[in-house]
């Protein structure tokens, strides 16, 4: 079914069609019947009840919470356990009931939402359980078994939703005070490989759900994780003369990005070009980042100290990633059939990896690059923005030509900033690059259905 906003375009553009004879009233029907012209006031209405009942949810919610806790102290243990699992089965029931046996629309999405609240209650429930029975432990904890018990739901029910705030949750769980001195060494453990723990436990549910943005936020969520997995074990022995010092460097930089070009998933529905939008994204945020010169003026980053389970841990994984990785970009070169060889893209990117790679090992090897370095990245920074822009004019694709641009005008004021400029010079490159992204954006917005489709290089 169209979305709703085509659909009422359409429903107005065919009204006016028949209005002045280029269709005839019984095309105009047709058309009714299948598209539903006459169920678009009824989803009207159903929508604006949709919004009175949360918003009366949400007052009756804030007035029950109040009153919760005007008496909380005022009452028993056993009325607080009544009251806490009363509320929270008959939100989850009432949601469920709704959810499954909605007749129209707004009762599922209505169902949907007690079930989140349900989800929610699961928090509150384990923090007001383990103040009421004296229990301690880290908020680290709570998040994760929190996370882990909306997961399970996600499972049960199939939304999407819930595993999009069973995710958030995790992540707020791994990155609050990595790592919680009084989380413990179960959790910890699974946090130093929780990259793998994402990918087993969120990729399955996205393709079980056909849901992109959980397949995305999962794809992301999944290369954070390992990113600072990275970057702990590359500050830990920063202060070393190793061959592993050499392999985290490298992997640091190249690894993550390498595994989202060559990864083409295919089993959700039209996410077969997230791994490269992603790895672009991955190495423009990393250049802007690594282009100011403050990170290369020599300071020593080591500040902390090595600790073997989780130089294990990091080893393992990028063995692991690393194999991965080099499978895949040899499948990327046998798509083509015949010899194996890469496309002028792909060749291009994997180039821009080693020079990225190069710079961070050149640079703990034969450093500090304080000049050379930020002026590399800067170049880098500058190709890939242009190389956006001429690919999104190329198929006319708006998201590569605002990141490209965003990109471009970012690196502009980020120079001016950094280094000692005069106020007037910073005055007319704000007021340049303001009236440069107006025209441009103009001219694309014009112009971007007349681009035509060059072929893959």
């Amino acid at each position: 079914m169209a979305s709703n906003q085509f659909r009422y375009q359409l429903r107005q553009e065919a009204t006016q069609w028949r209005d002045e004879g280029l269709i005839s009233p019984e095309l105009y029907r047709q058309l009714g019947d299948r598209y539903q012209f006459e169920h678009l006031d009824r989803a009207t209405r159903n929508q604006f009840v949709m919004i009175l009942l949360g918003l009366g949810s949400i007052l009756i919610g804030l007035a029950a919470i109040t009153l919760v806790a005007a008496n909380w102290q005022a009452w028993s243990r056993p009325v607080k356990i009544m009251l806490l699992m009363g509320v929270f089965i008959g939100v989850n029931s009432g949601g469920f009931y709704l959810w499954r046996g909605a007749a129209q629309r707004w009762q599922s999405r209505l169902g949907q939402a007690l079930l989140l609240l349900g989800s929610l209650l699961v928090g509150a429930n384990l923090a007001l359980f383990s103040q009421m029975f004296h229990q301690t432990g880290s908020v680290q904890t709570l998040f994760l078994v929190w996370g882990g018990a909306v997961l399970v739901m996600a499972y049960s029910l199939r939304l999407t939703m819930l595993g999009m705030l069973s995710m958030i949750l995790a992540a707020l769980g791994s990155f609050w005070f990595y790592p919680d001195p009084q989380t413990p060494r179960f959790w910890l453990l699974l946090l130093d490989y929780f990259p793998l723990v994402a990918i087993a436990l969120y990729l399955p549910l996205a393709q079980w759900c056909r849901s992109r943005s959980l397949f995305t936020l999962a794809t992301i969520f999944a290369a954070a994780m390992f990113q600072l997995i990275l970057f702990r074990d590359l500050a830990q022995v920063a202060g070393t003369n190793s061959i592993g010092l050499v392999v985290i460097q490298i992997a640091s930089v190249c690894l993550i990005p390498a595994l989202l070009w060559a990864w083409r998933p295919m089993t959700v529905a039209r996410v077969g070009a997230l791994g490269p939008k992603l790895a672009i994204a991955y190495v423009s945020i990393y250049s802007y980042i690594a282009s100011f010169h403050y990170w290369w003026d020599g300071r020593d980053w080591n500040t902390a100290t090595p600790a073997a389970l989780e130089l294990t841990a990091g080893s393992i994984q990028i063995l692991l990633f690393g194999a991965i990785a080099i499978a895949l970009w040899w499948q990327l070169g046998q798509r083509r059939g015949g010899p194996w060889r890469l496309t002028l893209t792909d060749s291009s990117f994997a180039g821009l990896l080693l020079i990225l790679g190069g710079v961070l090992w050149s640079h703990h090897q034969f450093g500090p690059f304080a000049i050379i370095a930020p002026v590399l990245l800067n170049g880098l920074l500058l190709l890939i923005a242009i190389a956006c822009i001429r690919e999104a004019l190329s198929q006319g694709a708006r998201e590569g030509f605002w990141w490209g641009l965003s990109l471009l005008v970012l690196q502009i004021l980020s120079r001016m900033v950094e280094y000692d400029t005069g106020l007037i010079a910073k005055a007319l490159v704000f007021f340049l690059c303001g009236m440069g992204v107006i025209l441009a954006g103009l001219w694309f917005e014009r112009y971007v259905r007349t681009l035509k489709t060059s072929p893959e290089s």
